[in-house]
């Protein structure tokens, strides 16, 4: 049964004009030819088509070998917990805005265990008309959920008005690490009530979910789901895109690409056991278990940044392939660990291209 939001029925036929289209993008001029001539380090990748990327040739080939990959990774992940039979939805509030309506509820994730997340749903939806939906994943902060909708300290974080004035229906869950006691305490949580199961599995795990609850959604067209995720939030959209083949376009920025970029193995993560499969285990491998759907890989020179182009070449091969060589890339905003305007930009087009949206506004926040 396709749930509808409350207080929608009232923004019905409430119709809005999008902009004009804006010119195509060339992506790889934008996102990978500025590293054409790169020096890439030896970092220790292992090719993902075999030595010098000479044996795999076909995609059946390359299906084959991500099934190997996947598996690998599910075992560093730890088992997913059951789904329930039923998301249990429960709107704990409701507010009209200027041009959207903002909800905040809950859904059941797994078995005794439920997601804290706000909802926003565009003015102006027609009668049976479906819209594109983004799940925005928040950086570390203890504003958490509350920063992407416009609650939090900075606006220009506001990921989810901006996306919403878009005309995109948007999902800020809560990450399982900020729900009281700190992230060390939730971890020790996770592993009590489903054992062998890591940090960053059970946040996989919600970002599963959240499909699933956009999905129930009579306003949200399940072929046109995305992420996007600073920082904690761009780690989630990197395994939530892997692991998940329902989201469709993923943007990554500032999470730290590689293992040793950031701090993938602290308890709340992958955990210390990691650290020993380095690098015969690495980033790039997720990334490549993306592919053919598009995901932009953005840094400023602080956890991400032009030291993230060897793990975007080492995926490229995979996804030329695949005939999608223009779907994955690196753009650097040069803002250290923020998500500056310039960024935010980017990240909207990417989203408004490879989502097929035309957005209602040109909204990017503030500077």
């Amino acid at each position: 049964m396709r749930w509808l939001p409350m207080m929608f029925i009232a923004g019905l036929g409430m119709g809005l004009v999008a902009v004009p289209a804006a010119q195509p993008i060339d992506w790889p001029a934008r996102i990978q030819k500025p590293y054409a001539t790169a020096k890439i380090p030896d970092l220790g990748l292992k090719p993902l088509l075999g030595k010098d990327d000479s044996l795999i040739t076909t995609k059946a080939g390359w299906a084959s070998h991500r099934k190997e990959l996947a598996a690998m990774w599910q075992d560093k992940l730890g088992p997913f917990p059951k789904k329930p039979a039923s998301l249990d939805v429960k709107v704990e509030s409701t507010e009209k805005l200027d041009g959207y309506t903002r909800q905040l509820l809950s859904f059941q994730s797994a078995q005794g265990d439920r997601v804290l997340t706000y909802l926003l749903i565009p003015d102006g939806i027609k009668k049976g008309e479906k819209r594109p939906a983004v799940v925005v994943f928040h950086q570390t902060t203890n504003d958490t959920l509350k920063e992407p909708v416009g609650l939090g300290k900075k606006p220009a974080l506001a990921l989810g008005v901006h996306l919403v004035k878009r005309g995109y229906v948007v999902l800020s869950p809560q990450c399982y690490i900020m729900k009281g006691g700190g992230p060390r305490k939730q971890a020790d949580a996770v592993g009590k009530m489903w054992p062998g199961l890591t940090g960053l599995g059970k946040m996989t795990f919600d970002a599963i979910r959240c499909v699933d609850f956009l999905e129930s959604l009579a306003i949200v067209d399940a072929l046109r789901i995305g992420c996007i995720g600073f920082s904690l939030g761009a780690k989630e959209v990197l395994y939530a895109m892997a692991f998940e083949a329902r989201y469709q376009c993923g943007v990554f920025n500032e999470g730290g690409i590689g293992l040793t970029m950031s701090n993938w193995t602290d308890p709340w993560y992958l955990t210390s056991k990691m650290r020993k499969h380095i690098p015969a285990l690495e980033n790039h491998q997720v990334l490549a278990m993306c592919a053919p759907r598009p995901i932009l890989i953005l840094g400023g020179g602080s956890a991400d940044g032009d030291a993230s182009w060897p793990f975007v070449h080492a995926v490229m091969p995979v996804y030329r392939l695949l005939g999608a060589g223009d779907r994955i890339g690196l753009f650097n905003h040069r803002g250290k660990h923020t998500y500056p305007q310039q960024g935010r930009r980017v990240s909207y087009q990417w989203l408004d291209h490879w989502l097929k949206h035309r957005p209602l506004t040109d909204e990017i926040g503030p500077p």
